[in-house]
């Protein structure tokens, strides 16, 4: 199961090139408006996707103990309901966005980081006391480019989590000091975790 499949992008692509990869294959995705755009996507491979959003504490559309393998890229997990639908000796593949990513840009414009939950040591900490196994658990960190404000803008303007309170009239100043600093250098954080259920 893709938890959070998206547009189903991924998903194809991984499933591209894999001659009857056997066994049933879903998705579930929590933002309306990709529901369609997976499920054209998808469907030459026979997929379902389903709407879930784990943002919502809401239950999955899975039975107890019903799912082998979940997959989790950057989408948010209740690890109570992936413990549930994983069948003995199912897994856990995820890799996250770390809660204090990019925090160049919080600084800049006076942010707030939004997931601050959102870290290794907490999804460690929460999947071996729901009875789960760490098979594989590291962080790594990058530096992501802007040769100028206009690209930073734009990107901010893709990915307006990382500073929701931005806007080229309130931060006209700030962007013009930044312009005087290019390139502008941010940290990105991810971490991915494997675990597998007892």
């Amino acid at each position: 199961m893709d938890l959070g499949t998206g547009g189903g992008e991924r998903l194809g692509t991984l499933l591209t090139g894999i001659a009857g990869h056997g066994g049933v294959v879903t998705a579930t995705e929590g933002w309306e408006p990709n529901l369609p755009v997976a499920r054209a996507n998808l469907a030459p491979w026979g997929i379902h996707v389903l709407p879930y959003d784990a943002d919502t504490r809401e239950t999955m559309p899975f039975e107890d103990g019903s799912v082998d393998l979940v997959m989790s890229r950057h989408e948010a997990i209740d690890v109570g309901e992936v413990t549930r639908v994983l069948a003995p000796g199912g897994r856990l593949l995820t890799q996250q966005v770390d809660g204090f990513d990019a925090p160049e840009i919080h600084e800049w414009f006076g942010e707030e980081f939004l997931y601050p939950h959102v870290t290794l040591g907490r999804y460690i900490a929460e999947l071996e006391e729901a009875g789960l196994r760490i098979d594989v658990a590291d962080a790594w960190d990058g530096v992501m480019e802007f040769t100028d404000v206009e690209a930073l803008v734009m990107y901010l303007a893709m990915v307006p989590w990382d500073a929701p309170n931005f806007s080229i009239d309130k931060h006209a100043d700030q962007l013009t000091v930044l312009g005087e600093h290019t390139p502008l250098r941010v940290t990105q954080r991810r971490f991915r975790l494997y675990a597998t259920k007892a």
